[in-house]
């Protein structure tokens, strides 16, 4: 007796369900169990042809070396930087010294721990430094999104000048999951978390 197209529609639906449950079981359950940590970020607007409510991130990473050590091992590739900006006669933020990594959580800080898996064959996280005026910057090149209510007001516009923070668990692999946004003013120590109601 073959089964009529309900039953099958039904078995469909069900097993599209448990699929979801089982993914959002899984993000509950290393929310409970995995470290987290807050990460400072930068804003930018992402390039993509639909776009929904949510604000685009470049998590940072403290490096775990001095940058004594980093200009050290990445000697050639910042050289070669400085040269193109002496030919063409200006400086911009030049990215350098991709590695690949994970990332650890000490005394509260999120810190890259680098592997050595080769560059462009990362099996976890992709890292890069970015050099700007206010100093060197390790970023994951992956952005996070961050999702906001319908309702709320794009952070980006409201904090321009603030420092703007994301409190995210760290899986085993893949780039942390945000969990809330927080800002620290100019002069403060303290991370005020956002209320996006």
């Amino acid at each position: 007796m073959k089964p009529n197209p309900v039953t099958k529609a039904v078995a469909v639906a069900l097993i599209q369900v448990l699929i979801v449950s089982s993914l959002g079981a899984k993000l509950l359950y290393d929310r409970r169990t995995r470290p987290q940590a807050w990460f400072k970020t930068e804003r930018f607007d992402p390039n993509l042809p639909i776009r929904g409510r949510y604000v685009s991130l470049q998590i940072e990473v403290n490096d775990p070396r001095s940058p004594e050590e980093v200009n050290k091992k990445f000697r050639d590739e910042l050289q070669a930087i400085e040269n193109q900006h002496a030919q063409f006669g200006y400086v911009s933020n030049s990215d350098f010294g991709q590695e690949c990594g994970s990332i650890v959580v000490r005394d509260g800080r999120p810190i890259a721990q680098f592997d050595q898996s080769a560059n462009g064959e990362c099996d976890n996280l992709t890292f890069v430094r970015r050099n700007t005026a206010s100093g060197m910057k390790l970023q994951l090149t992956e952005p996070s999104l961050f999702f906001i209510p319908d309702t709320a007001q794009d952070p980006r516009a409201e904090f321009q000048g603030d420092e703007l923070w994301v409190l995210a668990t760290i899986p085993r692999q893949g780039p942390p999951r945000p969990i809330a946004l927080g800002v620290k003013k100019t002069g403060e120590k303290d991370i005020q978390p956002l209320s996006l109601d």
